[in-house]
């Protein structure tokens, strides 16, 4: 079963907008909050987790072969 990948998105009294990215391992997670904070302002600052330094499980495509 693949892991659950969800976005947390927490906006402050102020006008703050924070996102938590779990389930999204790597780079890919920062490329996600990019994408976003260029949809909604700059980013002022980013904290990775522990997500961040994990791999992300390689996805393959198991195709059976045919004799002739």
């Amino acid at each position: 079963m693949a892991e659950k990948e969800e976005i947390e998105i927490l906006i402050s009294d102020d006008g703050h907008l924070k996102f938590h990215i779990r389930g999204i391992k790597g780079p890919r997670c920062v490329d996600i909050a990019k994408s976003l904070a260029n949809e909604c302002g700059r980013i002022k600052e980013i904290t990775y987790t522990s997500e961040y330094y994990q791999k992300e499980k390689e996805k393959r495509e198991i195709r059976g072969l045919r004799k002739n």
